[in-house]
């Protein structure tokens, strides 16, 4: 009788356990943004077209930044000012960032930067992301239309590419 009593206890805890759990981890992923893999936005930043809709940004250095993106005029950035730096949205200015983040990439780790589509946490695309691949980045959508976006973590390719290893980077 007592091992019955213990083994009901023990299914109740772990439900109750789980529960608790997946009720927490819905709840901390229910404003959850998407970065998404993107031919368009790929495109877009290749040939440099501005979209009067964004306004743009970029992290790392002004002349090889780690991530430039377009997020609608309709949101605005909920992170810290030094995080992401306000760019003009003039054609001359994407296209030498762009082009010049294409050189580093080839250069320090043979790679090619890619597009990705921002996406709220209703899966509506809300801007534009051009980057390396392999980049780990969040996405908070928070309320009135404010976004918190995380730079991305600073990983071994991060460092190559910004000449802080004994890699190729410069």
């Amino acid at each position: 009788m007592k091992s019955k009593r213990k083994m009901l206890i023990g299914i109740m805890l772990i439900l109750g356990l789980a529960g608790l759990f997946f009720g927490c981890t819905g709840t901390l992923l229910k404003n959850t943004g998407s970065i998404k893999p993107s031919a368009t936005a790929t495109i877009h930043f290749e040939k440099f077209v501005i979209n009067d809709d964004y306004s743009y940004f970029l992290t790392g250095s002004d002349v090889y930044p780690v991530a430039i993106f377009g997020l609608k005029k309709s949101y605005a950035i909920d992170s810290d000012k030094d995080l992401w730096k306000k760019i003009e949205p003039k054609q001359e200015i994407i296209s030498g960032l762009v082009s010049n983040m294409q050189m580093r990439l080839l250069d320090c780790c043979l790679q090619k930067a890619h597009g990705f589509d921002i996406l709220d946490n209703h899966g509506q695309k809300i801007g534009e992301w051009y980057s390396m691949m392999g980049l780990i980045s969040g996405i908070t959508i928070k309320e009135n239309g404010k976004v918190v976006i995380y730079p991305p973590l600073d990983t071994d390719d991060v460092k190559k590419y910004q000449g802080r290893t004994n890699g190729r980077g410069r």
